[in-house]
């Protein structure tokens, strides 16, 4: 079993746990016919569905979730396939899973799904009791309600259980856990010697002929790409809503209707100011970031605005541009840290620098109030905005259609918009990767907006991605690909062609001074001579350690499989540099701390064990089950 985790160490399998299962929520999703309301499906897991809807909202749910572990992720890099091919394989993982627990006879009675919901802080009272006001108020706050909930809960105890059935076979002996023990803790101190790419780059003097004939062999890189300008109209709920018009007696109506949903426990609201860094970080990194929030602190004991430091520093993407400011929360919706921090403060006053799982904040307290009801007067700007957002989902169904009709007929845009009481817009010239940026589109839609002839529309509404509404489109003009000349890209080439040679040279000079550290005779010179290129590390560990290879995992593999003191044999190219490495001193675990942490090894040796086990228990189900994919498109 150690050997396998040896092997495996840098797999996402041993790296992620399964055990954290995308819900599946019912949602409102849909590119196929307007008039026909058949859900389009993505895949089939057997005979089982994963429908548009299914697998949109669990893409909605992991892109917020993976916003909440790293809020700096940026839109690009959550609307990859890549990205969206992980979520659908987590959908049928799923859909497996369930399948098989209900061959095997897996069930969960209400009993045991109550005791759960009973069990989460969220629901509880402030005398730690389960409280259904607050069960309900919760769940209406997040758009969901108690059956579907519960529903997606029972689904998530099934597999539970299913995974704890692989706990029989997954036990680990002490020898076992303490070589895993070993394994993890050892550290090691490297020496690196570093060739800077720059460095040599900057010597490279590169002649008109060489110029040339990379531009020649790279023309597809120095190209303006194709661009259109389009007029267009986007059907959204946000811009139906904008057009409702939501009477103050109805909205009073649905504040009583809905007295419960507006009850809420005793809760604070704040503003705070985060400076990320990773629960994981290395100590100098924590430190830096410590620094940055003390020194914002002492701005504020000189009475700096909370609000503009929050707005300048603050890196939390979600606040940060409201001056910090967070909605209202409630005992158990924040980090511990964070919540204790906030209920030692009275309102006005800011803590100092308080460490969580995402970095370091300063918290200032804005106000309390105790459990109650919220005030119309509060809820009714909310309450309205749900109202108008709702009855512009039940009304774009009809205006497409609408739409659809008078695009057949030959109507212009401009007409259709004015009919609907809105009106079109005109796009600049853009290239395909900003129009699909811009508007949300799929790949496949794009291109259909760069087929048209210029004055022609789109046939049928195009979706725009993730959920935003669709798009109603005419092309005005186009421009197609073009080859830039060689004087309009001569300082992008000049760039290029010193950075590749550049590092040509740091890789021939890498080897040279490896070939001179490799003999005894020539080795004290060789140090001598590129001194300043060596340096000796901190003990890392194979964690830390991938910061300083930048990510290169043969260097990573080699390092910690290599004889003391023996330089590495061949040179490692990184992102911005071409290093030599060897062991400079090897420190094993220490044993004082494995009698301390023994139980601890044991157990999570088990669960490692434990979980290959049940991924091999998801192979054996994959491997026997037809999944098909129906619709790639929605994952493009």
């Amino acid at each position: 079993m150690l050997e396998r985790l040896r092997q495996n160490a840098g797999s996402l399998g041993i790296k992620i746990a399964f055990g954290i299962i995308i819900l599946v929520f019912i949602f409102s999703f849909g590119t196929g016919s307007f008039t026909d309301r058949k859900e389009p499906v993505v895949a089939y897991v057997g005979d089982e569905a994963i429908s548009a809807r299914e697998f949109q909202k669990a893409y909605e749910d992991a892109v917020t979730g993976m916003r909440r572990q790293n809020p700096s992720a940026s839109a690009e890099d959550l609307n990859t396939p890549q990205f969206k091919q992980a979520v659908l394989s987590q959908l049928v993982n799923t859909k497996l899973l369930l399948g098989a627990a209900r061959k095997m006879g897996v069930t969960v009675s209400p009993a045991e799904l109550r005791a759960v919901i009973s069990s989460i802080p969220a629901f509880q009272g402030a005398t730690g009791a389960f409280d259904p006001a607050i069960y309900k108020n919760a769940l209406a706050q997040t758009h969901s309600t108690p059956k579907r909930f519960e529903e997606d809960l029972k689904s998530s105890q099934l597999i539970q259980k299913l995974q704890g059935f692989s706990a029989v076979a997954s036990m680990v002996t002490e020898p076992e856990a303490k070589g895993l023990f070993q394994w993890a803790r050892e550290t090691v101190r490297i020496d690196t010697m570093t060739f800077p790419v720059k460095t040599f780059a900057d010597q490279v003097k590169p002649t008109e002929a060489q110029l040339q004939a990379y531009y020649d062999a790279a023309k597809d890189r120095f190209k303006e790409p194709a661009r259109i300008r389009l007029e267009y109209l986007p059907i959204t709920v946000a811009d139906l809503a904008a057009a409702q018009k939501i009477s103050d007696e109805d909205v009073k109506k649905q504040y009583e209707a809905g007295a419960e949903a507006f009850k809420h426990p005793a809760q604070m609201r704040a503003r705070h100011i985060l400076i990320l860094v990773p629960a994981n970080a290395p100590q100098e990194a924590a430190e830096k970031s410590l620094a940055q929030i003390k020194a914002i602190q002492t701005q504020l004991k000189k009475g700096a605005s909370f609000e503009a430091l929050a707005k300048n520093n603050s890196q939390d993407p979600g606040s940060a541009a409201k001056g910090g400011e967070l909605p209202w929360f409630s005992e158990g919706a924040m980090d511990k840290p964070f919540e204790d921090a906030a209920k030692a403060l009275k309102p006005g006053q800011i803590s100092d620098p308080v460490r969580t799982q995402f970095g370091w904040h300063l918290i200032k307290l804005e106000a309390t109030r105790p459990a109650g009801k919220v005030p119309f007067e509060e809820a009714a700007g909310e309450i309205k905005k749900r109202m108008a957002e709702e009855r512009a989902s039940e009304k774009i169904n009809e205006i497409l259609d609408q739409s659809m009709d008078q695009i057949a007929a030959g109507v212009k845009l401009a007409k259709i918009a004015q009919g609907l009481g809105l009106s079109t817009q005109k796009s600049e010239m853009l290239d395909m990767q900003a129009l699909q940026s811009i508007f949300g589109l799929k790949k496949e839609a794009a291109e259909t907006l760069f087929a048209l002839a210029n004055g022609a529309g789109a046939k049928t509404p195009l979706s725009m991605d993730p959920a935003r509404g669709y798009l109603l489109a005419e092309k005005i003009e186009g421009a197609p690909e073009a080859l830039l000349p060689l004087d309009k890209v001569k300082d992008k080439v000049v760039a290029e062609v010193k950075r590749e040679e550049g590092r040509k040279q740091a890789l021939e000079k890498a080897k040279e001074v490896l070939a001179q550290l490799g003999n005894a005779e020539t080795q004290a010179k060789a140090l001598a001579q590129y001194k300043a290129e060596f340096k000796t590390s901190a003990p890392l560990d194979r964690q830390t350690a991938i910061s300083q290879v930048g990510g290169n995992p043969q260097m990573l593999q080699d390092i910690f499989s290599a004889p003391d003191k023996a330089w590495l044999k061949q040179p490692y190219e990184l992102p911005e540099a071409v290093v030599l490495a060897r062991i400079n001193e090897r420190i094993a675990a220490p044993e004082a701390d494995w009698d301390k942490e023994k139980r601890l090894w044991i157990g999570q040796g088990a669960a490692a064990f434990r979980q290959e086990v049940f991924e091999a228990l998801l192979k054996n189900l994959r491997a026997t089950t037809k999944v098909e994919i129906v619709r790639q498109d929605l994952l493009n």
